[in-house]
């Protein structure tokens, strides 16, 4: 049976993972945004001159892209796209480091803390440092997805968007379904 040290970052877990879904849906359901302007563009700020430098596809999970490293990759980025997005990134790379760090010295601390329901305890202190670390992330991805979104992408990758999650959606319905009669106990 799981114990409420199991249940508690777990459940933090879960509701970072849905706002953040949220959040990205979100971006991409206000399309009205205009395209970006190609004359704003910081050329500087590329990683590389030609930006494919280390662009790597297939890493689980998506990488350092998360979940939308697929979708980014289906929408056929150009060289400066890449450069861009990296550089969006890398000037948000620090934050995401310090914001794991705290969150893996809570997660440490709130394993070895007892639960109290008490208010006052360091339990529901580590809690509230839990909820406070996963918003904080969900607000940083938002951010940074939001820069990407308007900043980089043309309206007609933007368009193309939802039927890339839909047509990712349908693949793991299809998948889940193929492995539940795999698996089915039925006779």
């Amino acid at each position: 049976m799981p114990t409420l040290r199991q249940i508690i970052p777990a459940l933090c877990l879960a509701t970072a993972i849905s706002a953040t879904a949220l959040s990205v849906s979100a971006v991409y359901a206000d399309s009205t945004a205009a395209p970006p302007d190609a004359a704003a563009t910081d050329a500087s700020a590329a990683p590389s001159p030609s930006g494919a430098a280390g662009w790597r596809h297939g890493a689980h999970g998506g990488g350092a892209l998360g979940g939308m490293g697929y979708v980014l990759h289906k929408l056929n980025l150009t060289a400066d796209q890449k450069a861009q997005i990296k550089s969006i990134m890398a000037s948000q790379k620090s934050q995401f480091e310090a914001l794991r760090e705290n969150s893996k010295a809570n997660r440490q601390a709130l394993a070895n803390t007892p639960p109290s329901s008490d208010p006052q305890s360091k339990y529901q202190a580590l809690i509230q440092t839990a909820q406070s670390n996963a918003s904080t992330r969900i607000a940083l991805m938002s951010s940074t997805w939001t820069q990407i979104y308007t900043n980089v992408l043309t309206q007609a990758q933007r368009d193309q968007i939802p039927s890339i999650v839909a047509a990712a959606e349908g693949a793991r319905q299809s998948r889940m379904e193929e492995w539940k009669a795999e698996h089915s106990t039925s006779p």
